[in-house]
Parts: structure tokens; C-alpha cells; sequence
């Protein structure tokens, strides 16, 4: 796990120092001539002798790469496919630097594991860049004026441009909707998120991006229940197996839920080793540190907790922010910054249950019963008419209780737009009277124009539960699931490795009938199945509890007096933006009033302080 970051036909230096956290146990750089950058941060997990730094150059001396992320099955790739090499080091990097030169983008196709990558060639002038299939490591790029630079992160990349770009009040607006900004947009104009599962190529001023694999939500009757189990617990095993690979100490992240433990139970199981394992609870509101600690128990752990305080959150929220390097606002961050940095302090690298909720239908969204409520005649075509409605009550109406109808009747059109809107927080009823008039005549079609080009590139067919993972997966776990644990692991110099989002396991999960993810009720019901063979019962079957600090409550005591303060300096950088007077209202109302605006103003919070530093 590593930053990269480079640039073709430009004359900005590497500022490496913007991605130390990424890789703080070395660092290097390359130059060919004045034509091609690259610089590299290295975090050692496999080959940790100085031989495997980076940038690494191929033995023909043509292909020079920064690879940030981890090939799984680097050592299957090198039995298969070089059996008589003479390999300079044990590293997963020049296995996948030999690959590309001999293979070239199909070599895509053999990888198991996370990655974010670039390669220059240097007879063709030719920069390639690519991202892993579910997309855990991130990689942005601009590209303009014949040059082009990316990184691994935002700030990096920012770094390397002629002056500070634009932000981009469109990509704001998906934020204040969302809780985050979905690729390719980020936060600043002209400059773009890779999307998982596409390479880029970048050649004579001119590029192209191409996807490279996509998953096929289809089920496949045929399979029994029996055989079904059999081949989870094997994909499942040999995921963690894989993951198991390092040259450093490997502990697991245990929250106490179904996936975590099952996780933190093979790895135990599989390496015969004793695990250390991670967990962090709250002093407010529920607590998972029981639960923890009885699968740290099951799994024979040597077992580390730590309490999160409500000021000791408070005190993270400037450091989330600036670690996302663009607004993010997905709460559970917060303690997933305190845990990681907690098991940073002894391991470089950490498992954890990531992609079970996804993988097996976790989520409440898809039970039936409200599957049932989600039900049109017109589903597949539905969401075209809501959107378009969308766009035409913004336009002609002010009223919120006019804009709220027409919101919840948008929706209903199609149960595709319903989950992709889950968690739609500044819906229309206070769009208009949020933005400036001239940047919402800017943001207006934003929204609609995303959730059609989402649902219209995906083949949505079959059960409709299948349709839903599907959006499911291009929209809330990519862009925000994967980014969070991404940034929290990385701010604190931390590996996080998910066994449960390995590719070759989701493919599978894609073909399971849905009655296998949803029995009588019960999500994940195939999963935690499996993890009962593991572990007892008491810690699988019980109420799913979440991971996100009291936003409710904390818009009383915290956020309302971040928003307020902004709101009461006329000069403050987002009332170039939004409506100051309109936002000023949202802390001054009840307490009750505020509690129901909590997520609203934890979002207005997250964006006030980002402004401020950005």
C-alpha cells in the first residue's frame, strides 16, 4: 500500500511530502527527461529490502511503474506465466510490471487484489493507469493542454497543476445529496476520479478510458442450498487466505458484527496463528465492545479495545476533513479514523468485514416487504419520467411543500431512483432556497443527469432485488464505502485489506438466487450461515447495529455552532455558493427542529470547515 503520483508534458515538480502518510517508509522518484514524472510513497508489506522500492523499471528497461495497492495472487502469476524468470525481488510489483509488459492491458484480467497503477512506456511515450475491479484504491487525474497528472489523492494531484482549480459547485451539490461525490466528478473542475474497473491511456495529448470487467448480476436456480454454502465457505477461505500474504504482522479490525468475526474466525483458522484484533466503542449510544470482545473470545484473540469519547470525535472531525481532500460526509469516518489509527500504533496491516452487507444483502432496502413497496409497472423505464420531473417543479416552483411532493412522486416512478435517493439529504424541498440563483440555475440538472447515466449503463435485468445490488454497487458502496475505510487506513499509514469484497467472490454472490440472501426475513442468511459454523450463535443472530457517531444529538451541541459561526461572517468562502440566510435558519430553529436537520447540518459542518482550508 502505497501514493503514486506523476505527470506527462508538464514542468510541475513531485511534491511527495502530500503523500507521506500513504507510505512513510520511503520514497522515490523518476524522470524521463522533462517529458514524464514519477514519484512514489512506499508503506513495506511484501519484500520490505530496498530492492523492491519504486519507481521500479522492467528488466528490458522500457516500462517504468508506481503501483499503489496489493496482487493477492502474485505468487500463482509468477508459477503460471514465468516460471524461468530470474526476478530481481520477492515483491508483487515487478510480478505485475512483467505481466504488463508481456500481456499489456489483458494482464488486467489475471489480477487478484486492490490496485491503483501507472506505467510509462517509454519507447511509446505511452502512460497507462489503472484501477482494481471494486474499486478500493483510488486514483484521480487532469488532463488538459496536452499534459496530464494524477495521484492517489486529491490534494497530490492538485499539487502538481499550474494554479488551484475551480471548485466545481455541481459536485457539491451530488455532495449535499449523497453525503458524498460520486466518480468521475470530484470537488474541483477538470479534475476526474478513474472509475474501478477502467484503465486510461494518455498519448499525444489525447486520452482514452476503457472499462475492462463488469459484474453480471444473474442467478443461477440450478444450484442447491447445500451446494451453495459449500462454495461460499471455500471462496470465502481462500479470500482470507490470500489476504493472509504479508512480510509484516496482519491483525483483523473486529467491530463485533457478522462479517468482521467471521473474517477475524477464518484468519484465525487458516493460519493457525493468534490474532491480534481491533475494536473501538462508544461512550454515547450503543456500544459494540461486548460483541467484540466474545468473537475476540470464539476467535482465541489477543484482543485490543479502545472507547471512543463524544469530545475525542469532536476533536477528529478537523482531521477527517482534510483527509478526504474533498467534502465527505459519511459519519461512520469519524470512528473509522479512531480505529484505524488505534491499530496503527502495532500493525501495518488489518482485515476487516468490509462488503458483506453488499455482497449478500445485508440491508433493509432489500427485504421483500419493502422491495414490495419499491414495485412499478414501469420500473425500467420509470426512473427517466422522475428525473424529468424533477427538473421541470425546480424550475417553475418555490414552494418546499410543492417540491417535497413532487421529490416523493419523482421517486416513486421507479424503484431505481428510491435507492439511489436512500439517503437523499438536501432533497428538492431545499435546493432552491439553499444555492445563490445563479448556482442553482448551475447545479439544476446535476442529479438527474447522474442517476439516469447511472441506471442507463447498467444491465438491469432479472430479480429485482439482483437490480438493486447492482445500482447499489456503481453508486453508494464504490463511491462511498470503499473511499472511507480507503482514507481512514491510509491517513494513519494503515493496510486495510476485505476479503469479503474479493472479485472472484462477488462473481459468485451474483449468481446466488436471491432466497439464498433473504430467507424468511433473514438477511445475509447463506453468510451467517457460514459464520455459524465458526463462531456461536448468540453473536450472529441478533439486531444489526450501525458504526456512526449521534449526528442527532450532536447537531445540538456541535454541529448548529459550526454552521452558525460561518454563517455569522459575511465574508465565509461558501456563501459565494449557498444562501447564508437560508442556511442561518436551519441552526436557529427547536431543538427538535435542529435533531431532524442533524444530518443536513453535519453536511453543512463538513463543508464549512472545507472550505475554510481549501
Amino acid at each position: 500500500m502505497c501514493g503514486i503520483i506523476g505527470a506527462v508534458n508538464s514542468s510541475a515538480g513531485l511534491d511527495l511530502a502530500t503523500l507521506h502518510h500513504r507510505g512513510p517508509d520511503g520514497q522515490g522518484q523518476w524522470n524521463d527527461g522533462s517529458f514524464c514524472r514519477l514519484g512514489h510513497t512506499r508503506l513495506s508489506i511484501i519484500d520490505l529490502d530496498t530492492r523492491a522500492s519504486q519507481p521500479m523499471v522492467s528488466r528490458s528497461g522500457r516500462f517504468v511503474i508506481v503501483f499503489n495497492g496489493e496482487i493477492y495472487n502474485y505468487r500463482e502469476l509468477k508459477k503460471d506465466f514465468f516460471p524461468d524468470f530470474d526476478f530481481r525481488t520477492t515483491s508483487d510489483t515487478e510480478v505485475l510490471l512483467e505481466l504488463w509488459e508481456a500481456m499489456g492491458p489483458d494482464s488486467l484480467s489475471h489480477l487478484r487484489g486492490m490496485f491503483g497503477f501507472a506505467i510509462w512506456d517509454k519507447k511509446e511515450k505511452e502512460l497507462f493507469l489503472a484501477r482494481d475491479r471494486m474499486g478500493k484504491k483510488p486514483l484521480v487525474f487532469s488532463c488538459g493542454n496536452g499534459s496530464m497528472s494524477f495521484a492517489s489523492e486529491l490534494d497530490a494531484l492538485v499539487s502538481l497543476l499550474p494554479q488551484k482549480p475551480e471548485i466545481d459547485p455541481r459536485a457539491m451539490d451530488l455532495f449535499l445529496a449523497y453525503q458524498f461525490i460520486p466518480h468521475p466528478f470530484t470537488i474541483y473542475k477538470g479534475c476526474e476520479k478513474l472509475p474501478p474497473a477502467h484503465f486510461a491511456r494518455f498519448k499525444d495529448g489525447q486520452l482514452k478510458i476503457e472499462r475492462y470487467w463488469s459484474i453480471n448480476f444473474k442467478p443461477d436456480y440450478s444450484i442447491s442450498e447445500d451446494e451453495a454454502f459449500e462454495q461460499l465457505e471455500e471462496q470465502v477461505k481462500e479470500a482470507v487466505r490470500l489476504r493472509m500474504r504479508s512480510d509484516v504482522e496482519v491483525a483483523v479490525l473486529l467491530s463485533g458484527g457478522v462479517d468482521s468475526s467471521l473474517v477475524a474466525a477464518v484468519a484465525a483458522k487458516e493460519s493457525g496463528m493468534r490474532l491480534k484484533t481491533f475494536s473501538v466503542g462508544f461512550d454515547y449510544g450503543k456500544s459494540e465492545l461486548e460483541h467484540a470482545a466474545k468473537a475476540a473470545l470464539a476467535c482465541n484473540s489477543i484482543h485490543r479495545p479502545a472507547s471512543l469519547d463524544e469530545k475525542t470525535a469532536g476533536s477528529l472531525f478537523d482531521d477527517m476533513v482534510n483527509a478526504y481532500g474533498e467534502p465527505y460526509g459519511d459519519n461512520s469516518a469519524l470512528p473509522s479514523l479512531f480505529v484505524c489509527a488505534h491499530a496503527a500504533s502495532e500493525v501495518k496491516v488489518a482485515l476487516n468485514g468490509d462488503g458483506g452487507d453488499e455482497l449478500m444483502g445485508g440491508y433493509g432496502k432489500y427485504n421483500p416487504k419493502f422491495m414490495r413497496r419499491l414495485m412499478t409497472p414501469f420500473a425500467s423505464f420509470g426512473y427517466k419520467a422522475g428525473c424529468t420531473l424533477d427538473n421541470f417543479v425546480n424550475k417553475r416552483f418555490s414552494s418546499p411543500e410543492v417540491l417535497k411532493l413532487a421529490d416523493r412522486m419523482g421517486s416513486s416512478f421507479s424503484p431505481y431512483i428510491k435507492v439511489v435517493r436512500f439517503n437523499h439529504f438536501f432533497s428538492s424541498q431545499y435546493r432552491k432556497g439553499l444555492y445563490r440563483p445563479e448556482i442553482f440555475s448551475e447545479v439544476l440538472e446535476i442529479r438527474s443527469e447522474y442517476e439516469q447515466k447511472l441506471i442507463s449503463e447498467l444491465p438491469l435485468t432479472g430479480p429485482l432485488m439482483c437490480r438493486l445490488q447492482n445500482i447499489d454497487y456503481r453508486h453508494y458502496f464504490v463511491c462511498d464505502l470503499l473511499v472511507k475505510m480507503d482514507i481512514a487506513g491510509m491517513r494513519n499509514s494503515l493496510e486495510t485489506r476485505s476479503p469479503l469484497m474479493d472479485h472472484k467472490l462477488f462473481e459468485f454472490a451474483a449468481t446466488l438466487p436471491p432466497q439464498y440472501k433473504i430467507k424468511n426475513g433473514e438477511t445475509k442468511y447463506l453468510l451467517k450461515k457460514l459464520a455459524a459454523k465458526y463462531l456461536p450463535r448468540e453473536i450472529i443472530y441478533r439486531p444489526k447495529a450501525g458504526f456512526s457517531v449521534p449526528v442527532g444529538n450532536w447537531a445540538e451541541t456541535i454541529f448548529k455552532h459550526k454552521v452558525a459561526g460561518a454563517a455569522s461572517n459575511p465574508n465565509h468562502p461558501l456563501w459565494n455558493y449557498l444562501n447564508r440566510d437560508y442556511v442561518k435558519k436551519m441552526t436557529e430553529g427547536s431543538p427538535g427542529q435542529v435533531r431532524r436537520n442533524g444530518h443536513r447540518l453535519w453536511l453543512l459542518s463538513v463543508l464549512c470547515r472545507w472550505t475554510e482550508t481549501h
